[in-house]
């Protein structure tokens, strides 16, 4: 079964955005997946919006898409987990929501 962890950025986003999560489920030869969009905090959380569940993720207006997805861990990395880019183009920093899916099979096959 594919394994999923979907992350909400507390600090609005804007531009490029190099991000890393470290999570043993990833190896370097893992195959993953990285969507992003945005959210609105829960404003009803007295946390500031950021621990609720109820965080709406939707499509708006800004262009945000996700690049240069790259798995690491050994024997290269002693950090099992996946870096990616997260790219914004709006006027002004947006919350982001990623989710993440690692599938538990590898490559079929690796052609150089």
């Amino acid at each position: 079964m594919p394994q999923h962890i979907r992350l909400y950025y507390r600090d609005p986003m804007n531009g490029r955005v190099p991000c890393n999560l470290n999570w043993a489920a990833i190896t370097s030869n893992s195959v993953v997946n990285v969507t992003a969009c945005e959210y609105v905090p829960d404003r009803s959380d007295p946390n500031g919006g950021f621990a609720g569940s109820d965080r709406k993720r939707f499509i708006g207006s800004a262009d945000v898409w996700v690049t240069n997805i790259a798995p690491h861990g050994s024997p290269w990395d002693p950090n099992q987990g996946v870096g990616w880019v997260v790219h914004v183009a709006w006027d002004e920093p947006i919350y982001i929501c990623v989710d993440i899916t690692v599938y538990d099979e590898g490559p079929v096959e690796i052609q150089t």
